[in-house]
């Protein structure tokens, strides 16, 4: 018997609708791959061919949930696809995983990230039921920590050479928010 897939939930807010991604969102996603700005702290070149940002949105689409899923970041009037959320290098048997975001950066210092974070963290500790959610961060990435402190993370310290960007070694920045530090939703 065939193995039915896990249903990809659907994660609403006042302004956003996240989803699971489409083919459609493909030239959204490219605003944000192509752009060495917006790119220059991930782990992955820019694109700079719309053939790569369509293999990637692929993978988003067929990702293995247990491990990682990818939320298209939507405005909730329009459906337009304005970036992702994500958990990665996940070990949802033993509670942890890591998080990622990119917002197209038209619509940065608009409150997007840390709204479509924040219901991926409800998703993340509610649903999963997890104890720790973690964010590695470029020290540089000074918008992207303070999006992750305002959240309630705490930064557990430096990583030196953490990660090999193409022939170069960076250091990331380790942020976690543990299920018993996470601020009050009063």
């Amino acid at each position: 018997m065939a193995r039915q897939p896990i249903p990809h939930p659907i994660l609403v807010t006042a302004r956003l609708r996240l989803r699971q991604f489409r083919t459609e969102d493909v030239d959204a996603m490219h605003e944000c791959f192509a752009n060495p700005e917006a790119m220059r702290f991930w782990n992955t070149p820019v694109h700079t061919k719309r053939l790569e940002t369509e293999r990637a949105v692929q993978r988003f689409i067929d990702c293995t949930p247990s491990y990682y899923r990818f939320w298209a970041v939507a405005e909730a009037g329009t459906d337009r696809c304005l970036g992702l959320v994500n958990y990665h290098d996940g070990h949802i048997r033993s509670r942890r995983v890591a998080i990622g975001y990119i917002v197209d950066p038209a619509r940065h210092r608009q409150g997007i990230a840390a709204e479509a974070v924040s219901a991926m963290l409800e998703f993340c500790f509610g649903e999963l039921g997890l104890h720790r959610v973690q964010a590695l961060i470029h020290p540089d990435n000074t918008p992207s920590r303070a999006l992750v402190e305002k959240l309630g993370f705490r930064c557990e310290g430096r990583l030196r050479d953490n990660l090999r960007v193409g022939d170069e070694w960076r250091d990331d920045m380790l942020y976690a928010l543990l299920a018993t530090e996470r601020p009050s939703r009063a």
